[in-house]
């Protein structure tokens, strides 16, 4: 678009001249004193000033509404200094806190009765997953109700036999025989229970059998809180003790796995703070809780594993990220969000608003932390600038510099 026009537009006519014609340059502008209009060269130094105008014309500034930066996502900040630390920004991807997660087998063979937890489902620790029918388990159960039995009789005949011994009318072998008998009673109760607890069953389910009740129904539990993430049983399907039958994980912390190049570890300790982002602008702060303190025989680079808060469920396993490693002193410096900069004619552009809109301005980057970006100049304190959806800003900006070519 052009900045400016002329009071008087000049313009080329053909003037006969004779046999011939003679090309010259009228101006047409207001009439002076109600004469017509006469023909003028244009004079240097209106060439000039138009030249002026056009230049003016070329980065006008970018005007919304409030209504309009609503819309386009659009939000003003203010410029002011903050906390920004040097690191290292690496790649990586979020893996499962495998301190946190749990393969669950049968410890018996059996067949699967009930099975009423699905997939995706929030557990707790000893939540009943399934429970299976075994001819093993009722076996073993067997033993150990008959164990408790002879005990508590044992227990009876130890107790008479001592009275009477301690009134001196029975003999002291009585008494020992019956002690001995409690003793070996009580032995066979406790094989029997480890033999249930080997078997996966719990001393709590084990205390709660019963004569007459279902002695072959094994309860599989959930030995950690957290979500199921795999079930791999169907109702009435024979299991044996070496098939997984769920896979669960407490999906509150993530890890993420570094390869670090091989010059940046010493910059790396444990405990380090670790500013967590993905593309999509999503943003959550961890920590370094481990240096492999051995280098990948392949790559030769070394392995830094990042742990992440996750309690609001919002990171995914498997989602790629990029981590900025604090590495540095903490420092006072002007930054803005990385939203706030786009690249015009490969220049860092950030567009800064003032009273006749938004302006694009070049910048001079520095550091990078997390989802921040260090600006060197171009910037001042104070100033008022574009973040969010900047792109809208420069595909207009694009639109009108095409317009104006036309």
């Amino acid at each position: 678009m052009k900045a400016a026009i002329k009071k008087t537009l000049p313009l080329l006519i053909a003037v006969s001249a004779g046999a011939g014609m003679t090309w010259g340059l009228m101006e047409f502008g207001p009439a002076r004193h109600g004469h017509e209009s006469h023909a003028e060269s244009p004079t240097p130094a209106a060439d000039e000033h138009a030249g002026e105008h056009e230049e003016e014309g070329h980065a006008e500034a970018i005007k919304l509404t409030d209504e309009q930066l609503v819309a386009n996502g659009l939000r003003i900040e203010s410029a002011t200094p903050g906390s920004f630390a040097s690191g290292l920004s690496l790649p990586g991807q979020l893996v499962l806190n495998t301190d946190r997660e749990a393969r669950v087998l049968s410890p018996i063979t059996g067949m699967v009765r009930s099975a009423p937890i699905q997939i995706g489902a929030q557990i707790k620790a000893g939540t009943v997953l399934a429970v299976i029918e075994s001819p093993q388990l009722s076996d073993v159960a067997a033993r150990y109700l008959a164990a408790k039995e002879r005990q508590v009789m044992a227990q009876s005949s130890f107790a008479r036999e001592e009275s009477l011994w301690q009134k001196k009318i029975s003999a002291e072998q009585d008494y020992l025989a019956a002690r001995r008998e409690l003793n070996d009673a009580r032995i066979e109760t406790q094989s029997a229970l480890q033999s249930l607890l080997a078997l996966g069953m719990s001393e709590q389910d084990a205390k709660t059998l019963r004569p007459g009740g279902r002695l072959a129904s094994y309860a599989l539990r959930a030995p950690i809180s957290g979500t199921v993430l795999s079930k791999d049983l169907t109702l009435g399907e024979a299991v044996t003790s070496d098939k997984p039958l769920f896979r669960l994980a407490d999906l509150s912390t993530l890890w993420i796995d570094l390869a670090v190049p091989v010059t940046d570890l010493p910059k790396i300790r444990a405990g380090q703070t670790v500013v967590v982002t993905d593309k999509a602008g999503m943003s959550s702060q961890g920590r370094v809780i481990f240096v492999q303190p051995e280098l990948d025989e392949a790559s030769r680079s070394g392995s830094v594993r990042v742990q992440i808060d996750n309690s609001q469920g919002l990171w995914r396993s498997g989602q790629f990220v990029q981590a900025q490693i604090q590495t540095g002193a903490v420092s006072q410096t002007l930054s803005v969000p990385l939203s706030a900069i786009q690249m015009l004619e490969n220049q860092p552009t950030i567009f800064v608003a003032d009273k006749d809109g938004l302006e694009p301005r070049t910048v001079v980057l520095g550091r990078r932390s997390g989802d921040r970006q260090e600006v060197i100049s171009g910037l001042q304190v104070g100033e008022r600038y574009a973040s969010g959806n900047v792109f809208v800003l420069k595909a207009d900006l694009k639109k009108g510099e095409a317009e104006h070519e036309d």
